[in-house]
C-alpha cells in the first residue's frame, strides 16, 4: 500500500488531481485513518471542484482531530465555495481566535461577509489584509466592493484604482468602477467602464447587462437598444438580463 501513496503523492505533485484522488482512494479504503491520504485527497478533490467530497473529508479529520489547522482552513474554502458563507465563518472564526494575523482567514473571512451582505465586518477584515498586503488585487477589489455596499462610492474607486494599477487587464475592476458610477448616475463614466470590463472579457454578462441598464437610463439610446444588449447578457447567462427582458423588452 505504500507504493499506492506514493503513486499518489506523485500524481498530486504533478498536478493530476483526479487521477490522484482515485490512488487516495485505495489508501484510504486499505487505512479508513490514514490522515494523510485523507488530506491529501480532499486537497485533490478541492482542486477538481468536488467541493463536497473534498468538505467531507476535511470534515472526518476534523472529527478525527488531525491536522486541524489545516483542514478548518480548507473546509471553510470549500464551505465558501458551495455558498455556506455562514459554515465558511464559523470555521474562519475559530481559526482567527487562535491565529488573529493569518491573511488567508481574513480575506476569506471578509468575502464570506461581503456575501452576505455585512459590508462593515466585511470591510474590517479586508482592511487588515490590504494594510499587510497592500498589492492583494482581490483584496482592495472585495475591499472596493465593501466600501461601495456602505455608500462610499469614492473610497470604492480608490480601491478599484488601486487594484488597476496593479493589474490593468482586471475586467472586474472596471466593471465594479462602472457599478459605482451608474449608481451616482454618470452614465457617461459608467458606459465606458462596462465596455472596458467587456472588451477585456467578452463573455462578461452582466457587463453586457449593465450597458443596457446605462442605455435605459440614458435619453441618448432608445428602449430597443437596451433590449438588444439585454439579449446579449441573457445569452451569456446573466439572469439579471432576463428579469429586464420580461419586464421591459416585451
Amino acid at each position: 500500500m505504500d507504493g499506492v501513496r506514493e503513486d499518489a503523492d506523485a500524481l498530486y505533485q504533478e498536478g493530476d488531481y483526479e487521477a490522484a484522488a482515485a490512488k487516495y482512494d485505495m489508501v484510504i479504503d486499505y487505512e479508513p485513518n490514514n490522515h494523510y491520504a485523507l488530506y491529501n485527497r480532499g486537497r485533490a478533490l478541492e482542486e477538481i471542484g468536488e467541493f463536497e467530497d473534498a468538505y467531507d473529508d476535511f470534515s472526518t479529520l476534523l472529527k478525527m482531530k488531525k491536522n486541524i489547522r489545516l483542514s478548518r482552513m480548507a473546509r471553510a474554502r470549500c464551505s465558501y465555495k458551495l455558498g455556506n458563507y455562514k459554515g465558511a465563518i464559523m470555521d474562519l472564526r475559530a481559526i482567527l481566535r487562535k491565529d488573529p494575523k493569518n491573511l488567508e482567514a481574513l480575506q476569506l473571512r471578509g468575502n464570506s461577509y461581503l456575501k452576505l451582505n455585512e459590508a462593515p465586518l466585511a470591510s474590517n477584515d479586508l482592511d487588515k489584509v490590504v494594510a499587510a498586503d497592500p498589492t492583494n488585487v482581490h483584496a482592495l477589489i472585495s475591499l472596493g466592493a465593501a466600501y461601495a455596499r456602505m455608500g462610499w462610492g469614492p473610497t470604492a474607486v480608490r480601491y478599484f484604482d488601486k487594484a488597476l494599477r496593479i493589474q490593468p487587464d482586471l475586467a472586474v475592476g472596471y466593471f465594479n468602477r462602472g457599478v459605482v458610477f451608474f449608481t451616482y448616475e454618470n452614465y457617461g463614466e459608467a458606459m465606458e467602464n462596462f465596455e472596458k470590463a467587456l472588451s477585456l472579457d467578452e463573455n462578461y454578462g452582466e457587463a453586457e447587462t449593465r450597458i443596457g441598464m446605462v442605455m435605459m437610463n440614458d435619453r441618448k439610446h432608445s428602449l430597443t437598444q437596451a433590449c438588444n444588449q439585454f439579449k446579449k447578457g441573457e445569452k451569456l447567462g446573466d439572469e439579471v438580463a432576463t428579469a429586464y427582458l420580461k419586464e421591459y423588452c416585451r
